[in-house]
C-alpha cells in the first residue's frame, strides 16, 4: 500500500501562476503577488490566527465557500451585530446567521437570489473583490488593467482592489476573476484590506510556525536521491516536471524552470483554444472541429488536423493571447507549434484549468476537454497513467517527436482524479532521448514516482500494457511494420501519429 504524502499536511501553499516579467518591471513585489511561489501569505495567516479570524491551521490551497468568506469578513471587523434579519432561506448553520445578516444589512451581499445565499458554493476571486469593495462603501476607482476582467460588476471592485494594492493579480495582466479563491488568497486580501495590521504576539497565531513547518513537506517529492538515480539511468537526457496537488495546494518541481520544446504536449493548449473560441461564440463545435480534435488528441496526428486547428486559434499570436487568459507567463510560441518553448509549470497550469476549471472555460467546455483527453488511444495512454491504482481516472496528452539538436522529445501532461475527491495535475517533459521508447521509460519513471506518492493502492493494469510495439528503424515503412506486427499498414499509420513514413526511433504499436 502506498501512503499519500499530502495526508500529513496541516496547511498548504497555493501557486496558481507566475509573476510575469512585466509585473516585476512595473515595481510589483514578488512577495505581494497573489500567486508568487514565495510565502506571500505568511504574515496574513499569522495575523488571522492571532486575531482568531481563523482557528488553527487551514488548508491554504482549498477553495473558500461563500459562508466562510462572510464569516472571515465579519470576524476581521470584530463581529459587529446585525441590525436586521437576513431574508435567505438556505442559511441553516447557527453560526452563519449573524455574519450573513450583517453582510446583507451592510449591502455587502445580495445573495444568489432574493431568498438564497448559497453558503456552500465556492467563492470566486471577483466575488471576494465585490464583497470587500461594498464593505468599503463602493468607492470610485480606476478601471482594472487586467485583460480578463470584462464583466460590468467585476470592473469597479477589481480595479479598486488593484489601485489599493490589495491585489497584484496572478500576473501583470491576469486577475483570474472566475477562479475559486483559496484560503491563502482570501486571508491575504483581507489582511491588506485591513491595512496589513501587525501580528498579535503570544496568541494563537504562534501556531503558524507549526503550520509552516508542515507545509515544507510539500518539497519532498523529488528528492536528491531520486533525481540522481534517474539522471544516472538516462545519461544525456534532460527532464523537468511540475505537479500541482489540488487536494493540498502543494506544488512539486523537478528541475523547475527548465524550458524546452514541448512537442505534442502543446496540443492540449490548442484544444483549449478551440473550445474557448466555440464558447466565446456561443456555438457548438463544428463537425470538422470534432473530427480534427479526435485525430489531434487521440492519435496525435500533426498535419493536416493540428495544423488546421492551430491556424484557427490564431497561430503563435493566438496562443499568446490564450496564455494571458489562462494565466501563463513563461512560454514562447512559434509558427511551428511543436517547437514551442515552455516550462512544465506552464503546461501544468494550462492542463489544470482545461481539465479541472478555474480558468476561462465554463463547466461544459471543461467536461468536453475531459471526455476528449480521457479517450486517447490505448497505445498513447502511457505517461500520466503509470502505476495508477484502480479507481483513479486520468485524462492526458502525450508528446513524442524528434528534433534536430534535441533528440527525441517525449512528454506527458494531464490530470488524475482521486476517487476520494479532488485531483492533481502534472506535466513531464524530456528531450535528448535516443528514441521514443527510451523517452517513454524516462517519463514513466517520473510519473510512476508521482503517482506512488500521491495515490493509494496497487498499480492497475492499463490499456497500454496490452498493446504490442516495435521500434522503427531507418529503413522501416508502414508496409514492413505491418508485416512485422501482423496488422494493416493503414491502421498502423492511423494509430501511430499519421506520418507519411514511420520516424526513425518511433515506437509503433498495434492493439
Amino acid at each position: 500500500m502506498r501512503l499519500r504524502a499530502a495526508n500529513v499536511l496541516l496547511t498548504t501553499i497555493v501557486v496558481a501562476g507566475l509573476l510575469s516579467s512585466a509585473a516585476a518591471a512595473s515595481g510589483d513585489s514578488a512577495g505581494r503577488s497573489d500567486s508568487d511561489s514565495a510565502p506571500y501569505y505568511r504574515d496574513a495567516v499569522a495575523w488571522a490566527q492571532g486575531s482568531r479570524v481563523v482557528e488553527g491551521c487551514v488548508a491554504l490551497g482549498d477553495s473558500v465557500s461563500r459562508g466562510e468568506v462572510v464569516t472571515v469578513l465579519h470576524k476581521s471587523l470584530g463581529e459587529p451585530l446585525a441590525q436586521y434579519r437576513h431574508p435567505f432561506l438556505d442559511i441553516r448553520a447557527t453560526e452563519l446567521h449573524i455574519p450573513v445578516a450583517w453582510a446583507a444589512t451592510r449591502g455587502i451581499t445580495r445573495g444568489t437570489s432574493p431568498t438564497t445565499f448559497s453558503p456552500d458554493d465556492p467563492t470566486t476571486r471577483a466575488q471576494v473583490a465585490a464583497f470587500l469593495w461594498r464593505a468599503s462603501g463602493s468607492p470610485e476607482g480606476r478601471p482594472s488593467w487586467f485583460v480578463d476582467v470584462k464583466r460590468d460588476w467585476q470592473i469597479a471592485p477589481v480595479g479598486w482592489m488593484a489601485a489599493e494594492r490589495i491585489t497584484t493579480g496572478r500576473s501583470a495582466t491576469v486577475f483570474d476573476p472566475d477562479a475559486p479563491v483559496t484560503w491563502a488568497e482570501l486571508l491575504t486580501f483581507v489582511w491588506r484590506w485591513m491595512g496589513s495590521p501587525p501580528i498579535p504576539m503570544g496568541g494563537p497565531g504562534d501556531s503558524s510556525a507549526d503550520c509552516e513547518a508542515a507545509s515544507e513537506q510539500c518539497s519532498d517529492l523529488f528528492d536528491g536521491d531520486f533525481v540522481a538515480e534517474i539522471g544516472e539511468e538516462h545519461r544525456g537526457a534532460r527532464f523537468t516536471a511540475a505537479v500541482h496537488d489540488l487536494r493540498t495546494g502543494c506544488w512539486y518541481h523537478l528541475n523547475g524552470g527548465l524550458a524546452m520544446t514541448t512537442a505534442s504536449v502543446i496540443k492540449a493548449q490548442v484544444l483549449a483554444g478551440v473550445l474557448l473560441a466555440a464558447q466565446d461564440g456561443s456555438r457548438q463545435l463544428s463537425a470538422s472541429e470534432v473530427a480534427d480534435i479526435e485525430l489531434m488528441m487521440h492519435y496525435s496526428h500533426n498535419s493536416p488536423p493540428t495544423s488546421r486547428l492551430y491556424i484557427a486559434v490564431g497561430g503563435a499570436a493566438g496562443m499568446e493571447a490564450l496564455d494571458a487568459r489562462f494565466g501563463i507567463a513563461g512560454t514562447n510560441h512559434t509558427a511551428r507549434y511543436g517547437a514551442t518553448v515552455s516550462t512544465a509549470e506552464d503546461r501544468t497550469v494550462l492542463v489544470e484549468k482545461l481539465l479541472v476549471g478555474g480558468g476561462p472555460l465554463d463547466a461544459a467546455s471543461v467536461a468536453t476537454a475531459w471526455e476528449t483527453m480521457s479517450g486517447v488511444s490505448a497505445a498513447q495512454s502511457w505517461g500520466v497513467t503509470a502505476d495508477l491504482p484502480d479507481g483513479y481516472e486520468a485524462a492526458l496528452k502525450n508528446g513524442f517527436y524528434p528534433l534536430r539538436g534535441a533528440g527525441w522529445r517525449v512528454g506527458t501532461t494531464g490530470v488524475v482524479r482521486d476517487p476520494g475527491g479532488g485531483a492533481y495535475a502534472m506535466t513531464v517533459m524530456t528531450d535528448q532521448n535516443p528514441n521514443e521508447s527510451t523517452g517513454i521509460a524516462l517519463v514513466e519513471e517520473i510519473t510512476a514516482h508521482v503517482n506512488s506518492a500521491l495515490s493509494v493502492g496497487e498499480a492497475a493494469v492499463r490499456a497500454v500494457d496490452s498493446v504490442t510495439c516495435v521500434d522503427a528503424s531507418a529503413g522501416s515503412s508502414w508496409s514492413s511494420l505491418a508485416d512485422t506486427l501482423a496488422h494493416p499498414a493503414l491502421a498502423l499509420r492511423h494509430l501511430n501519429g499519421g506520418e507519411p513514413s514511420p520516424l526513425t526511433g518511433q515506437r509503433i504499436c498495434r492493439p
